[in-house]
């Protein structure tokens, strides 16, 4: 027989349950009347601070997104972007595992009035599909990031589109936009890889590492080719970058030397030893042990 804990039933308990149900589902009267409650029921909740702070932004929400105006401008989306970023999801703590609701609903909404006032891509952190992606509505970050024009050279977008597929489960396309990232941005792909939470891509980009650990993320993707990490394949728009050109090299010399060795297969190893001699003893060591299993 369970036994009842008096404590988790008392009214202030309750009254602060009934006001995190109504902060979650934007409830500008109810979360009123649950805060006024608690309150009368105990006029030293710690929480107390934050709940207002809460219902103050409910209410302003409400009015604001009646206003068919609201916002319009970039200033405006920024403003309230920084909001619910330094006091919203701060205050929220209060409302335990409720915040993430709460915060997802506040990104969801301003993810649609950053797209209804055509914020740029440039202005990253107010663009509708870092946003949608903040509200985690995969779907809708996809759908905006594909519109960007010259969307496979921009870094940002990439970060967009990867990890929306990943959020719709489209494993192959995530991983495109990954590579075309460790071209892009190979500075800031270490911390994307933490972002994508996928396992096996944290696991491949560590063997790189081991691998080629003097090599900057632009030689990621030519060594994903080279072990055959990934099973998708670009071929248009690639960099200029040294990285961008192994890349090419390594997925043709792979259809090449299925044929055998020939000019063509001599000459584009050693482009590729031009490019990069570290890489290039990888890659021979590779090819040294097929060859040795092969005998």
């Amino acid at each position: 027989m369970q036994q009842l804990d008096i404590f988790a039933d008392s009214a202030p308990v309750q009254h602060a349950n009934d006001l995190i149900a109504a902060l979650a589902n934007f409830d500008r009267a109810a979360s009123r009347q649950a805060l006024r409650r608690l309150a009368e029921a105990d006029p030293h909740h710690a929480g107390l601070p934050q709940y207002h702070t809460l219902c103050d932004f409910v209410d302003y929400w409400a009015d604001s997104c009646a206003n068919p105006d609201w916002p319009r401008a970039p200033t405006g989306i920024a403003a309230e972007e920084q909001l619910i970023r330094e006091q919203i999801i701060p205050a929220a703590t209060v409302m335990g595992n409720a915040r993430i609701e709460l915060a997802r609903k506040c990104w969801g909404i301003l993810a649609k009035a950053s797209e209804k006032a055509g914020i740029a891509p440039e202005h990253c952190n107010h663009f509708a599909a870092e946003l949608y992606l903040r509200a985690q509505q995969f779907t809708d970050a996809v759908r905006i990031a594909q519109k960007v024009p010259g969307a496979e050279m921009r870094a940002a977008v990439q970060r967009w589109l990867g990890l929306g597929y990943y959020g719709c489960g489209e494993t192959e396309q995530a991983r495109r936009a990954v590579l075309r990232y460790a071209w892009l941005a190979p500075q800031r792909f270490d911390v994307f890889v933490d972002e994508t939470g996928d396992a096996q891509l944290a696991c491949d980009w560590s063997e790189f590492q081991n691998d080629l650990g003097e090599l900057d993320a632009t030689w990621f993707p030519a060594w994903c080719a080279h072990e055959k990490k990934t099973g998708v394949s670009i071929l248009d728009n690639l960099p200029n970058s040294d990285g961008g050109m192994a890349y090419r090299l390594v997925t043709g010399l792979a259809i090449r030397e299925r044929g055998g060795l020939c000019p063509a297969v001599y000459e584009d190893r050693a482009r590729l030893k031009r490019l990069d001699e570290s890489f290039f003893a990888f890659y021979m060591r590779h090819r040294s042990n097929l060859f040795d299993r092969k005998k």
